[in-house]
């Protein structure tokens, strides 16, 4: 009888022990529960402000639902037609104040045309995770558009002067632009190269009555014709500044502004440098 009391002692002790056991992990695992961050859905709508995108930067409109705070704002992109590519990283994002709200800027300038999805992630004041959702989308849709990135001018007024028209004032004339935007829009190097040249270009026409400075631009041009040499060849580099050239001469008065550009530079020196070409370009060649 005494043995069968003792048994009966461990065996009730041994269930207690596991009882406890079981118990704390079970609080234990309530308590960890209790200091992670809430995931929270459709506390706020995310809606595209400039799509199509016809500039570097697509903007987004933050619509905060009910009296949510936001203390950090995240978000991450995939090409929607890229079915099994897996999004970026999310990443911090600063808002901007907008007349409808706060407004999400992101750089798309790196991003090739076509559709994307805009994942968006915000962090409340008691660092609760809201992300955005609809009934049947986790993701907002933007589209890229860079061949449409300015209309098409008037050509009256686009040819009355020298300048022509710039209206997004990024000194490449718009119909220049358009045409360099839908020819290499698949080739980002060749475009960058491109852009590089037509700006230069146009400073040149800018600065004709100024000769040291038309000299320095004319430096500044040769350097960047070996930054498109260094990309395509000297071959079709050549070709491609031809196109630009006939596409920048299309008046008389450009044809005659060239001319002086070049009597300016006439009995100027040039040095190849010995340094790698595309490191005369003014963009990062590796980054694209």
């Amino acid at each position: 009888m005494k043995k069968l009391t003792i048994v009966c002692l461990l065996l009730f002790s041994v269930f207690t022990s596991a009882d406890n056991r079981q118990s704390n992990k079970k609080n234990g695992h309530q308590e960890e529960k209790r200091h992670k961050p809430e995931i929270v859905k459709n506390a706020f709508d995310v809606l595209p402000l400039n799509s199509p995108v016809k500039e570097s930067t697509a903007n987004f409109l933050i619509k905060v639902n009910g009296s949510l705070e936001i203390d950090e704002v995240m978000y991450k992109i995939k090409n929607a037609g890229k079915i099994f590519e897996k999004p970026t990283n999310f990443q911090k994002a600063i808002l901007s104040n907008g007349p409808e709200g706060k407004v999400l800027k992101v750089n798309v300038s790196k991003l090739t045309p076509g559709f994307y999805q805009l994942f968006v992630k915000i962090k409340d004041k008691k660092r609760n995770e809201h992300f955005f959702k609809t009934k049947y989308k986790d993701h907002a849709m933007f589209v890229i558009d860079s061949s449409l990135e300015v209309p098409m001018p008037d050509p009256k007024k686009n040819n009355a002067t020298i300048a022509g028209v710039d209206t997004d004032n990024d000194g490449i004339r718009d119909d220049v632009q358009r045409w360099i935007n839908e020819e290499f829009g698949d080739q980002p190097k060749v475009k960058m190269a491109m852009r590089e040249a037509a700006i230069l270009r146009q400073q040149s026409f800018l600065n004709v009555d100024d000769k040291n400075a038309s000299i320095l631009i004319s430096k500044k041009r040769l350097d960047s014709n070996l930054c498109l040499y260094s990309i395509v060849g000297n071959d079709k580099g050549t070709k491609l500044l031809n196109g630009l050239k006939s596409l920048l001469l299309n008046t008389k008065d450009r044809i005659y502004t060239d001319i002086k550009i070049n009597a300016n530079f006439s009995g100027q020196s040039y040095r190849l440098p010995k340094i790698n070409r595309s490191n005369l370009c003014n963009f990062d060649v590796d980054s694209f």
